[in-house]
């Protein structure tokens, strides 16, 4: 599909469908540079709320960004939706875990999905982007109804290394470039 941007760019997701289930996905995007730094290239989709049980294989417990992992320990972590919410005053974008080869979302029973990639970013919240964006608090968050999934092939730092909100370094931002990122998912069983 064509980006409304000017000048004219493209993004394209492709997806490829084995006989075990396995969905191997593709996203790819011809940004120019023109077009300056992206804050994130991946895909988001929501599951129902009742996915809210989040496992993972990557630098953990706590959020993880390309300019804030060295906190991170590898391993296998366990968390929900609604525990990666940041306790901030005012609620933000939060919860990614870098570098990730696995992830799961899946409910009670284990039921859910299983993404796979390659150093992939990764999100669970049962809040979108844009809602967390609008909340000035967080009792002005909307009422939970979903799980937002975000799967990342690199997202922007944070930035703030000084306390008067710095914006990233150089080499945490992401550039306007022709991209691929591919990554797998499938169901989990129970």
């Amino acid at each position: 599909c064509h980006m409304p941007t000017t000048p004219r760019s493209t993004c394209v997701l492709a997806y490829r469908v084995f006989p075990d289930g396995a969905v191997e996905t593709t996203l790819s995007s011809d940004a120019p540079k023109v077009l300056g730094p992206a804050p994130e290239f991946g895909v988001t989709l929501q599951m129902d709320a009742d996915f809210h049980r989040l496992r993972w294989y990557g630098p953990g417990p706590e959020a993880t960004y390309c300019d804030r992992k060295l906190g991170g320990k590898l391993g296998i972590w366990e968390s929900t939706a609604a525990d990666s919410l940041a306790p901030n005053l005012t609620p933000q974008e939060c919860g990614s875990h870098t570098d990730v080869r696995w992830a799961a979302v899946t409910d009670e029973n284990g039921l859910g999905l299983l993404f796979e990639g390659d150093g992939m970013e990764f999100s669970a919240l049962p809040w979108t982007p844009h809602e967390l964006e609008c909340a000035a608090h967080p009792h002005e968050l909307p009422a939970v109804h979903r799980t937002v999934v975000r799967v990342s092939a690199r997202q922007m730092g944070l930035g703030g290394d000084d306390s008067w909100g710095a914006k990233p370094r150089p080499e945490y931002l992401l550039p306007a470039e022709a991209m691929t990122f591919r990554f797998t998912f499938r169901g989990t069983g129970g």
